[in-house]
């Protein structure tokens, strides 16, 4: 889905820490499936599914399927990247 204005990526992206913290492991990682998401971060499956779902409706990862594994990973579109990189440059500094 195609990001529709900067405030619905703000609120997706960064109202909750799971979000930012799925963000920071996908930059760092490029690509994982949920139930590594969910390991890593220490997050419920269903927490894990509900964060990423929220973050692929914003535009910001994208979900593959490989039958019945989903894997994530950030958006390759130009701008996500950007606005990622300008809003988190501390925090991925060390990525």
């Amino acid at each position: 889905m195609i990001l529709l204005n900067w405030e619905d990526f703000l609120v997706e992206a960064f109202s909750s820490k799971a979000r930012l913290r799925i963000i920071k492991l996908l930059w760092k990682s490029k690509s994982i499936n949920i139930s590594r998401i969910a390991r890593n971060l220490n997050l419920s499956y269903s927490s894990a599914e509900n964060n990423l779902e929220a973050l692929r409706r914003a535009g910001i990862i994208e979900e593959i399927k490989l039958g019945r594994v989903r894997i994530y990973r950030l958006s390759d579109k130009d701008e996500v990247r950007d606005l990622l990189r300008c809003l988190l440059h501390h925090e991925l500094e060390d990525f």
